[in-house]
């Protein structure tokens, strides 16, 4: 995701509205609002970067290399949840909670957490809230240092305060997910078949879906914008879960994790070099987002970590199929069970690495990797030299 100016049009400065404490009125505020799944809130706006995904779900702002972070994210309630089950699902999926902080209501939920601590004083907090209504749910998730829990109280107070979820979908459309069937191999909406390739998921998994299929527009004229996605059906042919695209043509690849309770969805299209991939975790609840794909990507055994290649940058020489400039790449591991990513073999300015595979027992990762003597060289094919490595599976944890 390239990094754009931190204000744009739907997110203005406004009058601060809370009625907050002076130490909280000295911060300037900010106001973001969600056009895709109507949501809006007000921020203390501390931030120098800012990231948008391209799903358009919300923003991820960061200051201090992470000191302070706030992560702003929406979607569908397909599940049809409610603010109780919406907390079970995050004390599931979260560590190290603040005791008491997990509390929830019929429309919204809290829940606060730490780092893995021991760090003499430099724990940060994530207060996670989020808002949630019969169509869509809303979240943020603020990371601060725990020493500057007093400063962050009002702060936290106004974003509880001012998250906020439309009560009706502006173009009053539904998204109806009893509409869609699996019927004798096609994909159905109220009796019409779609022209769409129906997948069927892996041997060996049970996880309670049969088969998915990706829907748009471009697959019927009875298909809207709003359902236009990644569909998931149960052994009956009946609904089970969906997840929203912005077009049938953004997806690329869909990886289930060894045990079937984890799954990565590739997106990417040909205006770009390179591929975005999610990961969502129990429950379909996307666990983080990837930009910079190129190549292979695969899960480990143990169904918690990804291997993939990574962009780094960019070389003034060289060039890859398609492009007019070259690529550094390095291949990296992604551990979903800390949300970590652990670098195995970085880009140098004279070499490339490129997943290739996990080895049969698990235990050894094949790279090729791609060198020349100088940086100029990778201008000259003759020059550019290519060898199969092999990394150990680094232990978990």
């Amino acid at each position: 995701m390239k990094k754009i100016p931190l204000l744009r049009a739907s997110a203005l400065l406004f009058v601060l509205t809370c009625a907050l404490p002076a130490s909280a009125v000295e911060e300037q505020w900010t106001t973001y609002v969600n056009e895709r799944f109507d949501y809006s809130v007000e921020y203390a706006d501390i931030y120098t970067e800012r990231e948008e995904p391209e799903n358009g779900d919300g923003v991820w702002l960061s200051a201090s290399d992470g000191k302070y972070a706030l992560t702003l994210s929406g979607g569908y309630n397909v599940l049809e949840e409610d603010g109780e089950s919406r907390l079970r699902s995050r004390l599931d999926n979260v560590a190290h909670i603040v005791p008491g902080s997990g509390e929830s209501g019929p429309d919204w939920y809290r829940v606060v957490y730490g780092d893995d601590g021991g760090k003499d004083g430099s724990e940060r907090l994530f207060h996670e809230y989020g808002s949630i209504n019969a169509d869509n749910w809303a979240s943020f998730i603020l990371v601060y240092p725990i020493k500057e829990r007093e400063r962050f109280a009002p702060i936290v107070a106004c974003l509880e305060e001012t998250l906020m979820i439309a009560p009706e979908d502006a173009d009053g459309e539904e998204l109806r997910t009893d509409a869609f069937a699996l019927i004798e191999g096609r994909v159905q909406k109220d009796g019409t078949p779609l022209d769409c390739e129906v997948y069927d998921i892996p041997s060996g998994l049970d996880n309670g879906i049969a088969s998915w299929a990706v829907i748009g527009t471009g697959t019927s004229d009875a298909v809207t914008e709003k359902e236009t996605g990644v569909w998931f059906f149960g052994s009956e042919g009946e609904f089970m879960t969906f997840i929203p695209l912005d077009s049938e043509n953004e997806y690329q690849d869909l990886l289930w994790s060894p045990a079937g309770d984890r799954l990565i969805l590739v997106r990417g299209g040909d205006a770009r070099p390179d591929m975005f991939f999610d990961v969502y975790a129990e429950g379909m609840e996307k666990q983080t987002e990837f930009t910079g794909l190129r190549g292979e990507i695969g899960w480990l055994e143990d169904g918690m970590r990804i291997v993939f290649t990574r962009i780094d940058g960019i070389r003034e020489k060289g060039a890859f199929p398609g492009l007019s400039y070259g690529l550094q790449l390095s291949v990296v591991l992604y551990d979903s069970a800390v949300e970590e990513t652990i670098p195995l073999k970085e880009a140098s300015g004279t070499r490339n690495f490129s997943f290739t595979s996990v080895s049969e027992d698990g235990e050894q990762i094949a790279i090729q990797e791609t060198s020349v003597r100088s940086p100029k060289d990778w201008a000259d094919e003759e020059k550019i030299k290519e060898r199969e490595i092999t990394v150990p599976v680094p232990a978990a944890g």
